[in-house]
């Protein structure tokens, strides 16, 4: 038994791990213009969507993409470094 949640235990790090990654490469995509705000909320809706703490660590992200879409002038669409 102790084996098993041992095994959990480093599942669950694991978890939280990628997710903090993709936070992170979500944010830092959005923020470059390498992809839409569009598209970077949707990949957050899909994180937060997964569990009531990931939606909290989402959040942050969500407001930053908020405040990208304000500098681009509301334009979520748009992404100024992708042609």
């Amino acid at each position: 038994m102790r084996e098993k949640d041992e095994t959990e235990m480093q599942s669950h790090r694991r978890s939280l791990a990628v997710e903090g990654a993709l936070l992170l490469l979500i944010d830092g995509l959005a923020a470059r213009g390498q992809i839409p705000a569009d598209e970077a909320e949707d990949m957050l809706r899909i994180l937060a969507a997964s569990s009531e703490r990931s939606s909290a660590r989402a959040k942050r992200s969500m407001k930053t993409v908020e405040r990208l879409r304000r500098l681009r002038r509301g334009d979520g669409a748009s992404a100024p470094a992708v042609r």
